[in-house]
């Protein structure tokens, strides 16, 4: 789709392309696709949206343009001085956002009549809203040009959606590909089933598959160690995957991270322990509205598998605490004892006889089943 609307520009037909999808899974490698298969053929263009700026009127269209700002002078008079105005570089005389959208649209014509013209922005979800109203209107006129428009936004972001957008959705890599990126980055070579956890816990996302084996050791790589659970994500994910979060209510956080803690996803148990930290069941509305928490034949499933690792991760330590104590006593009875155990033994914060009992006893019940792993792990 790429290689196509740069050749449609090559050939003055004009098109504009957003890459949709969540953090990591390779939409600013496809840009970086595009800057350089357009490199010497075209005139390339790049914007970042930046979040800090994101309520500052047209400061992305500024940075795109910035570097063709001289052609300004050519457009007709109107709309270079909205255009000036827009950018601070003269007094503004009122706001006329036509003017602004029509001078942006001019600008591009007039910067790709010396050769077709690529503009690229990154992060588009963090444009200023004036900014992000000007490049659709101008896509929506584009007509024989030469200009191709392509953005990278989050798949959580509904801008950019005029029909005059193609839009591209990309999602993980599937389980050949991913496996062929772990041996491209970790050629020692990884135990089959750590790959195969990694690959499921990822959901193939790239720059989550590179980046996770990293906090592993060499006992766990090897498959000699289990893996933590959940999976622990770098800073950087953690951060993207927990931005949605943060902007929800207290009781539905605290919803999410009971999620996060209770590995079975059990939505009975997950209830309870939120009941009892007071939290009721219209935060889960509130998260199943986010597009976080969903649930299906009977369990309670996160939008992505890392959003789990970010939440329990991210969360302090007294947080967590409370969390397992909540989860433990909505454990009861003696089928739920080896879940109890555990999750007594996270809240704990000093020697404990009672714990240590319990965990010993869940070690020779899981002896006896043959479950070497998880007896030695207790």
């Amino acid at each position: 789709m790429i290689d196509r609307l740069l050749a449609d520009a090559g050939n003055l037909r004009s098109g504009a392309l957003v890459v949709r999808g969540e953090v990591g899974v390779g939409k600013s490698a496809l840009l970086a696709y595009a800057a350089d298969r357009a490199a010497g053929k075209m005139r390339v263009l790049w914007g970042f949206g930046v979040e800090s700026e994101s309520e500052l009127a047209f400061a992305g269209l500024h940075q795109l343009a910035r570097p063709v700002l001289h052609h300004v002078e050519r457009l007709p008079g109107p709309q270079a001085a909205a255009l000036r105005g827009a950018f601070g570089l003269a007094t503004a005389h009122g706001d006329d956002r036509f003017l602004i959208g029509v001078g942006a649209l001019s600008l591009l014509a007039e910067v790709a009549e010396e050769r077709p013209l690529v503009c690229l922005v990154d992060d588009a979800q963090w444009l200023d809203q004036p900014s992000a109203d000007t490049l659709s209107f101008a896509a929506r006129r584009l007509e024989a040009e030469g200009v191709a428009l392509l953005f990278a936004a989050r798949d959580d972001v509904h801008a950019f959606t005029a029909p005059s957008f193609q839009e591209l959705r990309v999602t993980g890599l599937d389980a050949d590909a991913a496996g062929a990126l772990l041996s491209e980055r970790f050629p020692a070579g990884l135990a089959r089933d750590v790959r195969d956890r990694l690959i499921e816990a990822t959901q193939g996302n790239p720059l989550a598959l590179v980046e996770l084996p990293a906090s592993l050791n060499a006992d766990q790589l090897a498959g000699r160690a289990p893996l933590p659970d959940p999976l622990p994500a770098s800073v950087g994910i953690e951060r993207v995957f927990l931005e949605r979060v943060r902007r929800l209510p207290e009781s539905t956080r605290t919803l999410l991270l009971a999620a996060a803690t209770e590995e079975t996803g059990d939505p009975a148990v997950i209830f309870r322990a939120a009941r009892a930290l007071g939290v009721d069941a219209q935060a889960f509305g509130v998260a199943e509205a986010a597009g976080l928490l969903r649930i299906a034949e009977g369990r309670m499933w996160f939008h992505h598998p890392l959003v789990r690792s970010a939440m329990y991760r991210g969360a302090t330590f007294s947080q967590r605490r409370a969390i397992h104590q909540a989860l433990a006593a909505a454990l009861p009875g003696e089928e739920h004892a080896d879940r109890r155990a555990w999750h007594r033994a996270a809240a704990a914060i000093e020697p404990d006889p009672e714990v240590a009992d319990e965990l010993e006893r869940s070690a020779e019940r899981a002896r006896r089943r043959s479950g070497y792993a998880a007896a030695a792990r207790a």
